[in-house]
């Protein structure tokens, strides 16, 4: 044996390991959740537009036109954001991330109040996501679900100013 036939066997197990990964679904999403929370965090309209998909809907009526008008509501209340996971739970047969979120919020008074708002949640936020393809990768987020977050009936992305109480 010649060092490139030792060199292909030992790529082998590398090979292995690097394509159970790529196409293991519950790893594909937990990939595509912690890149919808980086989006969010970077309020990256782009990113999230690749991540929601356009059949949305949430307990609070926001549909996926909906979000970049949450964005630049991030960005007016909140400059400096990161938003987290905290022990995810993944159920990659229904496509569900139960996990609790840690938020960093600096920049303005508003984002104190994003940040302690989230920490006093009791329950896990609830990513409904749906594998449009037989891609691995193609995981799109469908639904989010929190029944103790409470967001102002009257709010509507996009339109703080309507909205006394934020």
């Amino acid at each position: 044996m010649t060092r490139r036939h030792f060199f292909l066997l030992a790529l082998i197990p590398l090979l292995l390991f690097t394509s159970w990964h790529f196409l293991n679904p519950g790893a594909q999403l937990k990939t595509a959740q912690s890149r919808l929370l980086r989006a969010l965090s970077q309020k990256d309209a782009a990113a999230c537009s690749k991540l929601v998909h356009p059949d949305y809907t949430d307990q609070w009526n926001f549909t996926a036109k909906d979000w970049p008008g949450i964005l630049q509501d991030l960005r007016t209340l909140s400059p400096i954001l990161e938003i987290t996971m905290v022990n995810p739970a993944i159920d990659s047969g229904n496509g569900v991330v139960d996990t609790s979120l840690r938020v960093q919020s600096n920049g303005s008074p508003a984002a104190g109040m994003i940040a302690e708002r989230v920490t006093e949640l009791q329950e896990m936020t609830r990513f409904i996501w749906k594998r449009e393809a037989w891609r691995p990768w193609s995981w799109r987020l469908v639904s989010v679900q929190n029944p103790v977050l409470d967001i102002p009936s009257d709010y509507r992305p996009g339109n703080l100013t309507a909205v006394p109480s934020f």
